[in-house]
């Protein structure tokens, strides 16, 4: 069966999300703190206006010698925002990061609310257990038990 978004996402607990008003380095101390490598970037009312990656971090700041105390994380992240569904397969989210040479869609659900992160990483392991579900399955087809 193939796996889906809202498969890959579902035990999440906490939405990532950061305000376009902090600071790049708050920015960098919320993704190290919660062991992420990417967050949404919303605005007062909650909505998704961009992406923040610890890439745009050490690219557009630290490489540039600018004072991450300094920037706001609006003038940074990422704008053109790439996003997925819930129900879009994995497959599908894989083949989007490919073509568009990112790591990290933005996923919302039906009604346009921004509900987290998908990573490669994330759909390679959905990948996995996709294959190894259908291993198991062809076990049991070849090798029955009576």
């Amino acid at each position: 069966m193939s796996k889906t978004v809202r498969d890959a996402i579902k035990q999440r607990k906490q939405v990532y999300c950061l305000s376009n008003q902090a600071t790049v380095a708050e920015a960098a101390r919320y993704l190290k703190d919660r062991a992420i490598r990417a967050a949404g970037v919303c605005n007062l009312s909650g909505k998704i206006v961009g992406v923040i990656s610890q890439s745009d971090i050490s690219d557009k700041v630290v490489a540039e010698n600018y004072r991450p105390s300094e920037l706001t994380v609006a003038a940074i992240a990422t704008q053109d925002v790439i996003k997925t569904s819930l129900d879009a397969q994995c497959e599908e989210a894989l083949q989007t990061m490919h073509e568009k040479g990112i790591y990290h869609l933005a996923v919302e659900d039906e009604d346009g609310a921004f509900m987290g992160m998908i990573s490669l990483r994330d759909c390679i392991t959905m990948k996995v257990e996709e294959e190894r579900e259908r291993a198991e399955m062809l076990k049991e087809y070849a090798f029955p038990r009576y």
